[in-house]
């Protein structure tokens, strides 16, 4: 998606002669002065890395697809002259960076005319001059020297539609009001709050002891949703990175955070105490460079809602499923808030947009080691580490927020302000983490304003802010810059950073930046999203992990660093483009965050029937009706009725043909996962473990067997007879599993035995022939069995 802008008449630019408008976009922000350059298309990581070494690009203006940071970040730090996109939105992290860096940037160009990329796109040819005007906002002006390249042919019948006049002004309508209603800033506050008849946005002693009602929990839902959409409703319009999945890591991360979240949140609280995670909500106010931030404790409070709305859109439960995890959760997040703001509202756009969180005592601190940047090299200095910086913090936390961390205005006795960033360098939990490249944990950076600087600040509730003018950075007049060396560093061992040091941590981060792309670069789809789901899901939680002491804890038992089975099963259909439908439309329309009801349940309820037919299929891969009820020893009218249900959640899909029959569809496995847990009970899978390693050494001597009857054609006595000892070893396999209770083991016995017997009547085809009930096909269905009941996926120790 992109914003709708109306076309403004061409005005004329300095110097205009000889150029032509081909676009117009989105300006960041506004300078005076045109920027002229070379145009240079960016489309693979692969191209910007040799971009970025190909020499001197300080004329270079780069055209990328998308509005995202981390795509860019080797050129972004090669200093290039200018940015113009083909999608995306200023208030996105690449609009962030180039605000930063001082870099023009123009997004979400129509070009009238250019040449077209492989998918269709108008864009100006490489090699020709281009010009941005930059004057004013919203809109920037794109110009290319008359006479370049141009072509006439019309778009691929592959290329995307364009979105429609209608469906543009819908779009439009969402991003600029929520639900077409609620506006955004105070004034879309001031109608929320009206809304609602609890205090359950605010810190209030008298709450903090005891549970969440019902009313104050959907209150808070509903508050949430408006408030998602009030500070991300520009940056759903980034579009696509030519480096990392963000959409689909969204997607699973945030959907994994459902399934994590409340189960961390209530062990920690229950070890360390309601008193004592108060006091981990205060380390935000007491220390810098810490990740207790604003942005930490509303991803804790918003995205297992949010995660719940996309279990909900995918059919993997029902609305009452487990919902009171949503009320644990909210009550341990708003103890942490608790201690992060004292009394009061608990989030900033309930404070006019300010968030003055940190002690008063750390603003006279940052005071007595201010830099003055009046002298430009000093300026420059500064503004090169602090965009090379926040580059780094995007590009380790996968182009998300969780790296940079803003909070502020704090107001000085002159009538001027500061603004504090955290910026966060080194995160040893990421494996794509190189813990020895130099750089510390963080750095802290306060900036100050005078007091006519004319600067108006929003800062929102994700430790992000926003100014007008966009560009704030020539109105600080000084810095105080500190280090600190890891996450637990005492606040007297934080290091005070001067112009020196800048230039030496900026080299380093740009260094380490750029091997950090490559390796990003060199994984897999799969790795990159799973990867980026966990910056969510582990990196949200984290802090309040690492504080209570209990990591190691978290990691060795509840899953901290990874993927829930549930949200793993469900990669195909997040990637099939799910993701980059469902995401945007959850969030424009705050239909992310569904009530919790009055009634709860703590199980899906009566799912047997459900859970037979969909282990079954789990098990077969693909099975007809009569091998389901070989399997279940249901009847064949409660297999079509459960199918047909299966069929209509988009748990199944059925193939007929000359091959007839149903499977699982992603979002099948994920619910299979989920009946599996309410289905199998701890003692069960205790035995089928005990079973399953029983089952291995047998295993070994099969796998032999077959290859010996393959190679060397053994028959006869000699191969019944080896058979024979081989069956009565699984025999007493399935004896051990059937302790478990789990009904569908006792099948398999009669199952093999009658695959002897025909081989003893001289059958040969019951031995090994696919897809016959033979008795390799049996043995293979245990196995598969064995390792869908205890939820494991095949090792090499498995074969």
């Amino acid at each position: 998606m992109s914003q709708v802008t109306e076309p403004t008449p061409a005005r004329s630019v300095a110097g205009s002669e000889g150029f032509e408008q081909v676009g117009q976009g989105l300006n960041v922000y506004e300078s005076p002065d045109a920027v002229e350059g070379v145009v240079k298309w960016l489309e693979t990581p692969e191209d910007v890395i040799a971009f970025a070494s190909s020499g001197d690009v300080s004329d270079v203006v780069v055209v990328a697809r998308g509005g995202t940071t981390t795509f860019l970040t080797m050129a972004l730090n090669a200093g290039v002259k200018g940015v113009v996109t083909l999608q995306g939105a200023p208030e996105s992290h690449l609009g962030i960076l180039c605000r930063e860096y001082g870099i023009p940037c123009i997004m979400s160009v129509a070009f009238d005319k250019g040449v077209r990329t492989g998918r269709g796109e108008v864009i100006p040819a490489d090699g020709v001059r281009i010009r941005l005007d930059v004057s004013n906002r919203p809109a920037g002006l794109v110009s290319v020297e008359v006479g370049s390249p141009v072509d006439d042919s019309p778009p691929s019948e592959d290329a995307s539609p364009a979105m429609s006049p209608e469906q543009m002004a819908q779009i439009q309508l969402l991003l600029e009001k929520f639900t077409g209603v609620v506006p955004h800033g105070v004034e879309g506050d001031k109608v929320m709050q009206a809304e609602m008849k609890t205090r359950v946005l605010y810190a209030d002693d008298d709450t903090m002891h005891r549970d969440l009602t019902v009313e104050e929990v959907n209150e808070a839902i509903r508050y949430y949703t408006w408030n998602e959409w009030d500070a991300l409703a520009s940056r759903a319009t980034e579009g696509e990175s030519g480096l990392i999945p963000r959409q689909e890591y969204e997607a699973m991360g945030i959907m994994q955070c459902w399934f994590r979240h409340p189960d961390w949140l209530r062990v920690i609280e229950d070890k360390i105490g309601i008193d004592k995670v108060i006091e981990i909500g205060a380390l935000g106010r007491n220390e810098i460079g810490t990740k207790v931030n604003m942005l930490h404790l509303w991803a804790l409070a918003t995205a297992p809602s949010f995660g719940r709305g996309i279990a909900l859109e995918l059919n993997l439960h029902d609305l009452d499923y487990k919902a009171d995890r949503i009320r644990d959760c909210l009550g341990v997040v708003r103890r942490l808030y608790k201690g992060m703001w004292g009394d009061g509202p608990i989030l900033a756009s309930m404070q006019d947009y300010r968030a003055e969180i940190l002690e008063r005592s750390w603003i006279d601190r940052f005071a007595e080691n201010r830099i003055s940047l009046e002298d430009p090299e000093a300026r420059n200095t500064f503004q090169r580490f602090n965009g090379s910086a926040e580059l780094m913090g995007f590009l380790l936390s996968f182009d998300n927020r969780l790296g940079v961390g803003d909070h502020g205005p704090y107001p000085l006795e002159d009538g001027g302000f500061v603004l504090v960033r955290d910026v966060f360098l080194n995160e040893p939990a990421y494996s794509w983490c190189d813990t020895h490249s130099g750089l510390p944990w963080s750095v802290t950076i306060a900036m100050f304003f005078p007091p006519d600087s004319g600067v108006d600040v929003q800062m929102m509730d994700l430790s992000t802010v926003f100014t007008t003018p966009a560009n704030y950075l020539p109105h600080v007049e000084s810095v105080a810059v500190y280090e600190r060396s890891t996450w637990d560093t005492p606040m007297e061992s934080v290091r005070p950073l001067g112009l020196d040091d800048m230039v030496a941590l900026r080299t380093t981060c740009e260094g380490a930046s750029a091997a950090l792309y490559g390796r990003i670069a060199a994984m897999t789809q799969r790795e990159k999203i799973e990867a980026g789901a966990l910056t969510y899901t582990a990196g949200f939680a984290l802090p309040i992990v690492r504080a209570a002491g209990m990591y190691d804890e978290l990691v060795a038992d509840h899953g901290l660093l990874e993927i829930h089975p549930a949200v793993s099963a469900c990669y195909d259909t997040i990637v099939s483009g799910v993701a980059t439908e469902m995401i945007p439309r959850l969030f424009l329309t705050g239909s992310w965050g569904n009530p919790v009801p009055e009634d709860v349940a703590d199980s899906m309820g009566d799912t047997r029937d459900e859970f037979a037919v969909l282990h079954a299929l789990k098990v077969c891969g693909f099975a007809d009706a009569d091998r389901v009820a070989d399997r279940t020893e249901l009847d064949a009218e409660r297999i079509a009725t459960v199918l047909a249900g299966t069929d209509e959640a988009g748990h199944t899909k059925s193939r007929s043909g000359r091959i007839s029959g149903h499977m699982l569809t992603p979002a099948g496995k994920s619910r299979h996962v989920l009946l599996r847990g309410d289905s199998v009970e701890a003692d069960a899978l205790a035995d089928v473990s005990a079973a399953y390693e029983d089952f291995l050494a047998p295993n070994r001597v099969f796998k032999q067997f077959t290859t010996d009857v393959q190679l060397n054609g053994l028959g006869g006595d000699a191969l019944t007879g080896r058979l024979d000892a081989i069956h009565e070893d699984v025999v007493r396999v399935l004896a051990r599993a059937s302790e478990s209770g789990l009904s569908w083991f006792a099948t398999y016995e009669r199952r093999f035995s009658e695959a002897l017997e025909r081989l003893r009547g001289g059958d040969s085809s019951a031995l090994a022939r696919p897809m016959s009930n033979s008795y390799h096909d049996v043995w293979m269905e245990l196995h598969e069995d064995l390792l869908a009941t205890l939820g494991r996926e095949r090792a090499d120790e498995d074969e």
